[in-house]
Parts: structure tokens; C-alpha cells; sequence
């Protein structure tokens, strides 16, 4: 995407393979058409983005471009007999990483204060982790291991860096690529023969490998694929080849208008008529490459309906030269107009504002940036000067994300030396609990941390496989469905909690009563499933497979207390009821002698309050729940089922008939319909009370009924 502008002129190669070292040097010719074709892809990826929310294809034909320059410069060196070397090879890195930096640290740095002005708390610590990988250009691997979904419905819920995994994976090339040519630079030396067939080896080599494992990667893990740099590498082979082989080739004027046509036409229709987002980069990727092979190879045709006549256009060929920060701004903007406006995609209207204004940032940042320092003479003439740029572009990305962690650091250590005055929680809901903080508080977990403040981040033991004083059957349950949260030397009590994650939530105040009162402590999970029957959970067949596992494995525990959530309430927080299945596991386990002690599901919400928070008042985001204010569903099974206690903590959730985003200086969920776990162990006293009292109805209830609990 940043190579300089296409040429024509090739010096043939030389008998022997190699020229004298005094050899001309031919200037290459200008051709507007490349740079027309650089113009034409990027518009591509701005138009798809923008208005359509999918992939064009584009920016395949960016890559193979950017190999085709790099190929014809470093293909006339070795012809001319340049010694491709250490020398050459860092001149040629300090060059080309001093020419493209600036404009990404610029973007990084901008996003980055966008980001802090217009998006939500909870992205902030991914951007600033995606910010560092840009800057060191490894964006495509952070992708891959964060399993990103470049194919997102909403583009206004992605990362505003998120195109560069591309710009990571060209960076990559320019690293990578030299190297080859080193060694086609030896080869030729060594063994005195002709450099194209040497480089097209090397480059054939390289295509025909990468391919192979483009087409296996795409089948097998297609998401993965399509940032990984190894399943692109054919693609930047076959721009090398292409500039190779350039000479060689002669297409007479009427088919070289025809293939024009042929290319820029498959190019324009890739993204409506090839499934990009399902299939690329495996094999169906030839065809916007190939395409521009065509237009590549046949040049200018001479012809007056040829397709490199659009291509030579005036204002697209200016394009070309500003496509570079085009392609760099398009997507920011887009992501942050719809993050602002709170749409999953632009408007016909809006997007040709977000299109124009797009090309002149592009124009303003390459006249004021971009060129002058490709031009800037000083930097230009040693490397050490071209490395000081290069720094200076790091300092501003790394510094700016630093800068901003400082800050953050600083504010949340500042809220947590305060805490016990400032965040009592749930405390501040004791009737003889007097509030003698400071005004204005700051609230805790702090915004950044909010959406990971859960119980098993606070640690959930050691799963049971791994505990070698474990010695119980597992019935099947892997290590990751089975924690012992908490393990004695001699236990008064062994407590068993089982379920979801509305069950993981409270095991912050499980653990530490566990701890407390000297019980072992063990829980068996699986998120999304309920401990009900196989029934209730028909849309999983893991879940149908897990239930009857965990069934076994707690029959053979025999514990104390079993502990499961006792009711479900409705995501769009309308309603709350008792699933199927659940009062038989009440009676089941009761009628073997266990306690079961059932925690009232908390309120679920149609949205969470933190994107509330973001686009109202925080006043404005209490939410009304059919939870608040009413019984627990199962209170009535305490007397009807011996050895059944409920416990409800949704009074101190949702206090005074509603649910406030926070309680006590204290953030009370994480999303949606998880409760943090700062504001859980708030409620540490009410917790510890309502269990013993669950706790003691149970055991008076089945002791009375004649049974005794193990």
C-alpha cells in the first residue's frame, strides 16, 4: 500500500546474470494506471465497509501490489549488480518503516483519544492492547488470539484499529521479503547464473507452499486464516512473480484492453459474487489477484476503450497517491460515527459524508505528513537519522497508550487507597450503617476493570482433576467443569455449588465463608447449562451430557449442603419463574439426606447499564425488574420440601423496587445479568447470615421430618 508509484521500465537481464557494477541505472517510467488500481481497491474497501458491512476483496489486491514494487526495485538492484547484503537489506527496513510510520502512529494516537472521549470503559483495555500490537506490527496475531471477528454485524462494536492487520501482515512482508531477495542475491553470485529465473524460483517456491496451507487453513479454521500471515504469503509470491516475469511477457494491444477489462471487472464484483468473509484467503482469493495480474501484466493498451484509460484517470490517479491514507482513516471514522450514533451501519447519506470526509483527511495527512517526510532529505541520507523517525512514531503510539495507563493507574489507585471510607456497597444498605466518605466519590471495580470483575477471574481453586488429594470420581466432568474452591484439613462441612454462571457469581461469598466456617468447598459448572433435567436443557446436547455427570458425581460426594440457583429470571426483565426440573432436584437430593440451599436468581436486563451509561445519565439507568420488591418463587417449598432453604439477596441488588448501576460507590453488574464481584463480597455480612438461616431451616425442616442430614 505504500511502495512508490508503478513502472514500465525493466533492464533485461544480462548474460551471466549479473551487469557490471557500473551499469546505468534506467529510471522507471510512471504508470498512472497502478496507481488508478490502488485508487480503485481502496474505494472498494471504503464502500464495502461503509455501506454494506462486508469485504471486498480489496485488500488482496493492495498486497500483491505492494509485493509487485517492492520486487521490480529490488529485482533491477541485483541485475544492476547490487549487492543485496546486511548494507542493503537495513538501508531498505529504515527506509520503508521511516516512510509508513508516521501516519500510523497519528491514527493510533487519535483512535486512541477517541476512543477515550466517545467509547464505553469497558473497551478501553483491548484498545490499548491492540494499539501496542499495531504499532509493532503484529495486529493480524492479536486478532488470532483473541479470536476477533472481522466479520461482525455491527461495525460500530469494533475495535477503530481493526484494519490493521493488514498493514501488520505488509509490515511483516517488508521484513521477510528482503531476506529473499538476499538470497536470490547470493544464489546469483554463487552460481553465476541469470537473476529472474533465480528470483522466480525462489518466489514459486514460496507460492506454491503458501497456497497449499491457504487452502488447508481457510477449510479448517477459516477466521484464523484470514489474518494469518502464512496463508497470505502466496498472495504477495504471486506480485513478485508478476514483476518478475514482466519482461517476458508481451499481450498484443486488443487483448491487453480486453484482460483490462476482464480485471477491473472481477475486482469491482469479487465482494458481491464471492463469499470473501466465508472463504478467503484459500484458493477463491486468484480471483481479485489474479484479476490484477491482468491489468498488472497488460499495462496500457493503447487503445481508446481500454480499461486502463478509467484506471489513467486524473482524479483517481490522485486517489492512488493519497490511497495509503485513506485506506488508514476511512475506518476510525466509520467505527466511531457509528459507536456516537448507536447504529450498526451508515446511511446512504452519512456514508458519502463519511466517504468524503475520509479522502480529505487522507489529503491533508499525506501533504502534511506523509510527503514531507518521504521527501525529507535529512532523514533520508543515514540510517541512524531514518531510526530516529522510526522511534520517534513508536513514542508517540507506545507513549500515548502509556500515558493514558498512567493516568488510569493513577485515578484507580487513588479511588482503592479510599475505599473502605468511600465504597462500603451493600454495606451502606444496613439501616445502621452511617456514610462518612467524601462527596463525589469515584466508584469501584473503576470502569476499565468493570466488565472482568467476576468471580472467576478472583480465582475459583484448583480444578479437581489436577488436586492429587482429590481421590473422588469424576463421572466424567473435565478438570474445567469441576474447582475445589476451597479444601480443609478437617472440614466441619462439605458444601457442593453446581450450575451456571449465575451460580459462579456468588462463589466470591461462598469461598469466603467456606474459608470462615472451615467447610471444603467444591463446585461443578458448566456455563449456559442448568441443573435442572434434560429437558430444560434441550438446546444443548453438551449441557444434556454434563447434567446427568454432575448428577453422578455429587451422589457419590454425598455432601452437606448442595447449592443451586433456585429460580430464573427473564432477559428482558419482564418476569421471573422456577424452570422445569429444578423442584425435582429439590426433592431428589433432599430425600437422600442433602440440604439444598437455593440462591434466587438476580434480575437480567434487555441492556446493560453500562451501555445505558453511555448514552444517558447515570441517574437515568436505574432499571425496574419484576425481581425487585416481590417474593422469592420458592420461598413456599421451605415448609413443603424439608431440608429446602431459599435465599434472596435481590432486595440489596435492586433496593427500594429498582436496580440501580451501582449501590454504595460500588458498580453492581458487570453486564446485563452479572453481578461483579466487588459488589458481591459487599454483601458478605447479608450473605453470610441469609445461608445460616437457609442453612438452619433446612436441617430444623428435615430433622423435624425425620431425616437427618449427612
Amino acid at each position: 500500500m505504500t511502495e512508490s508509484n508503478g513502472t514500465t521500465g525493466q533492464v533485461p537481464p544480462p548474460e551471466g546474470g549479473q551487469a557490471p557494477e557500473a551499469a546505468p541505472r534506467r529510471k522507471r517510467a510512471f504508470r498512472p494506471e497502478i496507481q488508478g488500481l490502488r485508487a480503485f481497491a481502496v474505494l472498494l474497501v471504503a464502500i464495502y465497509h461503509i455501506w454494506f458491512g462486508r469485504v471486498s476483496g480489496g485488500v488482496d489486491v493492495f498486497l500483491m501490489i505492494s509485493a509487485f514494487l517492492m520486487t521490480l526495485s529490488f529485482t533491477g538492484k541485483i541485475e544492476r549488480g547490487v549487492r543485496i547484503g546486511w548494507t542493503e537489506l537495513t538501508k531498505y527496513w529504515f527506509h520503508v518503516f521511516k516512510r509508513i510510520m508516521p501516519l500510523v502512529a497519528i491514527i493510533v494516537a487519535g483512535s486512541l483519544v477517541l476512543t477515550r472521549l466517545f467509547m464505553s470503559p469497558d473497551r478501553w483495555l483491548s484498545i490499548m492492547h491492540e494499539a501496542f500490537s499495531v504499532t509493532f506490527y503484529y495486529e493480524n496475531w492479536f486478532s488470532i488470539v483473541n479470536a476477533v471477528d472481522y466479520y461482525a454485524s455491527d461495525s460500530g462494536a469494533a475495535s477503530p484499529l481493526r484494519h490493521f492487520w493488514s498493514l501488520s501482515i505488509q509490515g511483516q512482508i517488508f521484513i521477510m521479503w528482503p531476506l529473499l531477495f538476499a538470497l536470490g542475491s547470493l544464489l546469483v553470485r554463487k552460481m553465476g547464473t541469470k537473476v529472474r529465473p533465480v528470483l522466480a524460483t525462489i518466489f514459486a517456491v514460496v507460492f506454491v507452499t503458501s497456497f497449499a496451507f491457504s487452502v488447508y487453513y481457510t477449510y479448517s479454521n477459516q477466521t484464523a486464516a484470514y489474518f494469518n500471515t502464512f496463508a497470505r504469503l502466496w498472495e504477495f509470491a504471486m506480485g513478485s512473480l508478476a514483476a518478475i516475469v514482466l519482461p517476458w511477457i508481451r499481450v498484443r494491444t486488443g487483448v491487453a484492453a480486453i484482460l483490462n477489462w476482464v480485471g477491473l471487472l472481477a475486482i469491482l464484483t469479487c465482494g458481491a459474487l464471492l463469499d470473501v468473509e466465508g472463504q478467503f484467503p484459500g484458493f477463491i482469493a486468484l480471483w481479485p489477484t489474479l484479476a490484477a495480474s491482468f491489468i498488472i501484466i497488460c499495462g496500457q493498451s493503447t487503445t481508446k476503450w481500454g480499461a486502463d484509460r478509467l484506471l489513467k484517470w486524473k482524479p483517481l490517479v490522485w486517489l492512488g497517491s493519497n490511497s495509503y491514507g485513506l485506506y488508514l482513516v476511512h475506518w476510525p471514522l466509520l467505527v466511531f460515527y457509528l459507536t456516537i450514533t448507536g447504529r450498526e451501519k451508515a446511511g446512504f447519506f452519512s456514508g458519502v459524508v463519511l466517504l468524503a470526509l475520509s479522502i480529505g483527511l487522507a489529503y491533508v495527512l499525506t501533504k502534511l505528513v506523509d510527503t514531507p517526510i518521504r521527501k525529507w532529505k535529512w532523514a533520508e541520507t543515514k540510517r541512524w537519522r531514518a531510526g530516529v523517525v522510526i522511534l520517534g512514531c513508536i513514542a508517540l503510539g507506545v507513549g500515548s497508550v502509556l500515558a493514558w495507563q498512567a493516568r488510569i493507574a493513577y485515578v484507580t489507585h487513588k479511588i482503592e487507597a479510599n475505599a473502605d471510607k468511600n465504597n462500603p456497597g451493600a454495606e451502606i444498605l444496613d439501616p445502621d450503617y452511617t456514610y462518612k466518605g467524601d462527596d463525589n466519590p469515584g466508584l469501584l471495580p473503576t470502569a476499565l476493570t468493570r466488565s472482568n470483575d467476576f468471580a472467576e477471574v478472583n480465582g475459583l481453586g484448583q480444578q479437581c482433576d489436577k488436586d492429587k488429594d482429590f481421590k473422588k470420581d469424576m463421572h466424567g466432568l473435565s478438570g474445567g467443569e469441576c474447582y475445589r474452591v476451597v479444601k480443609q484439613d478437617h472440614p466441619s462441612k462439605h458444601v457442593v455449588a453446581v450450575g451456571n454462571s449465575h451460580t459462579e457469581q456468588w462463589m466470591t461469598a461462598l469461598k469466603q465463608k467456606a474459608q470462615d466456617d472451615n467447610w471444603d468447598l467444591t463446585f461443578v459448572r458448566h456455563p449456559g447449562c442448568f441443573f435442572t433435567s434434560t429437558q430444560d436443557n434441550w438446546f444443548s446436547g453438551a449441557c444434556q451430557e454434563w447434567l446427568p455427570q454432575a448428577e453422578d458425581a455429587i451422589q457419590d460426594w454425598h455432601p452437606d449442603n448442595l447449592v443451586i440457583q433456585s429460580t430464573f429470571s427473564s432477559y428482558d426483565g419482564a418476569a421471573e419463574g422456577i424452570r422445569e426440573g429444578t423442584e425435582d432436584q429439590v426433592r431428589k437430593w433432599t430425600s437422600e439426606g442433602v440440604g439444598v440451599i437455593g440462591i434466587r436468581d438476580n434480575a437480567r436486563f434487555a441492556q446493560s447499564h453500562t451501555e445505558c451509561e453511555n448514552k444517558n445519565s447515570f441517574e437515568d439507568c436505574t432499571f425496574p425488574h419484576a425481581t425487585a420488591g416481590t417474593e422469592d418463587p420458592t420461598s413456599a417449598w421451605r415448609t413443603e420440601i424439608p431440608g429446602y432453604g431459599s435465599l434472596d439477596m435481590d432486595d440489596l441488588v435492586c433496593p427500594d423496587g429498582a436496580c440501580p448501576p451501582a449501590v454504595g460507590n460500588i458498580y453492581t453488574y458487570i453486564d446485563d445479568n452479572h453481578l461483579t464481584a466487588t459488589y458481591v463480597r459487599s454483601m458478605q455480612k447479608f450473605f453470610d447470615q441469609r445461608y445460616d438461616d437457609a442453612a438452619q431451616v433446612s436441617e430444623d425442616a428435615m430433622a423435624q421430618a425425620g431425616g437427618q442430614p449427612s
